[in-house]
């Protein structure tokens, strides 16, 4: 395709701000990074520096970076990566500002409405982020999947395909970012935030030690039933669990799941691509929680597995 001459502005420069924001611009789009404090000075001293953990890569890009964004500014997408707990900052001055799609790669089990309620609707659109890793100095560790098995998927809040979507879509994939359409974005990003905390919490009660995780039958054991329960408590709310594939989870025996589990934990791919994450966003993982424990009170359901993994006290 042509370089389409869209203006892009990528809010948060994290592991999947940046691999972005470097996406974008080796494929000669018009993108800027937006980025605060001593990250801005970094991009804006030594560029995003990026080491792939699989590929075994290291690369230097100077991105464009700004650390403000004015009312006046205009770009034809902005898209959001930031933690979920950081968005709320954030969204008065997106609502002063006039760019047309703003599109939240976020964590958020609640849904859209807390976007809807201080943007137009009409400029709201759904996504998700593209790598796993950490940030360690100034330099990104990642894992970047290339797999269209790994596609992070886009989406409008009501499920249709539009030429903006499309448009959005298409740009990703020519700048190398694995993306894909999907008509239940909201769905998607409510049942995977949902069960984030799951994982995370029994990993956090063990300092990240996966290893010592998968010794204790008790946790892996409450892991998969608050997984179950978490699936009953969208289906409660009306959410639709996507992918269906999540599914497995229900219908697998508990001791295969268990056995499956202590193979997979301790790999380097869920180690760099989620392990890393929950070591740097402690307080993104506590607001999950938090907002999985509302849901829990909405649904009305007894989940005693998911409400004692959400307490802590195990």
């Amino acid at each position: 395709m042509a370089i389409d001459p869209s203006r892009i502005l990528v809010v948060g420069a994290g592991v999947n701000g940046s691999v972005c924001a470097v996406g974008l611009h080796n494929a000669g789009f018009n993108v800027t990074l937006l980025a605060r404090g001593t990250r801005f000075k970094e991009i804006n001293d030594k560029g995003i520096i990026i080491e792939d953990q699989f590929r075994h890569t290291r690369s230097v890009t100077r991105v464009p970076v700004v650390d403000v964004l004015q009312p006046t500014d205009y770009y034809d997408y902005i898209l959001v990566v930031v933690r979920k707990n950081q968005v709320y900052d954030l969204l008065p001055i997106l609502a002063q500002n006039a760019s047309p799609n703003i599109v939240f790669m976020i964590n958020n089990p609640l849904g859209p409405k807390e976007y809807t309620e201080r943007l137009d609707k009409q400029r709201v659109m759904l996504g998700f982020g593209f790598a796993g890793g950490r940030r360690e100095g100034d330099t990104i560790r990642a894992i970047i999947p290339k797999s269209r098995w790994f596609a992070a998927p886009f989406g409008e809040l009501d499920g249709s395909i539009t030429p903006r979507l499309k448009r959005l879509v298409a740009i990703l994939r020519h700048a190398g970012l694995c993306a894909a359409i999907s008509r239940k974005m909201p769905d998607w990003q409510s049942a995977h935030a949902a069960l984030v905390p799951c994982f995370a919490m029994p990993l956090m009660k063990y300092h990240l030690d996966v290893k010592a995780l998968v010794k204790s039958d008790a946790d892996l054991g409450l892991m998969i039933d608050a997984m179950r329960e978490t699936l009953d408590v969208l289906e409660a709310l009306g959410l639709q669990v996507i992918p269906r594939s999540t599914y497995v989870v229900r219908y697998i025996p508990r001791f295969v799941l268990m056995r499956a589990l202590r193979m997979a934990l301790p790999s380097k791919f869920v180690e760099v691509g989620g392990v890393w994450h929950v070591s740097q966003a402690g307080d993104e993982m506590e607001e999950l929680a938090k907002e999985l424990g509302m849901l829990v009170e909405k649904s009305g359901l007894p989940v005693p597995e998911l409400k004692k993994l959400l307490s802590g006290d195990f």
